[in-house]
C-alpha cells in the first residue's frame, strides 16, 4: 500500500498530521497513525509495521493487527491511500 500522492505527513511539535493537498483536507494523527502512514510512505510492508508498532507501543500481534486493518479501512474511506490490501 501506498500514500496517494498529495498527501504531506509531519509531526507539527508534539502533533501529527497528514495533508490531503489535492482536497486542502487537514487530518489529524494520533502517534499509531503516523507511524503507519509513515511507514507506508516509506514503503514498509505491512508486516514491518506491524513490528514497529509491537516494538514502539508493547501491544500484542494480534492488536497490532487489528489496529492496522482498522486505520487502513479509515485511510480507504478517506481516499488517503492507494494500492493492493
Amino acid at each position: 500500500m501506498k500514500i496517494k500522492k498529495d498527501i504531506l505527513i509531519q509531526k507539527m511539535g508534539d502533533s501529527y498530521v497528514a495533508y490531503d493537498n489535492d482536497k486542502s483536507a487537514l487530518h489529524e494523527l494520533n502517534e499509531t497513525a503516523y507511524l503507519i502512514l509513515s511507514g507506508f510512505e516509506k514503503g514498509k510492508t505491512k508486516t514491518e509495521i506491524i513490528s514497529g508498532i509491537i516494538s514502539k507501543f508493547k501491544v500484542s500481534k494480534e492488536e497490532a493487527k487489528k489496529d492496522l486493518q482498522k486505520f487502513i479501512q479509515l485511510l480507504e474511506k478517506k481516499d488517503l491511500i492507494v494500492g493492493k490490501k
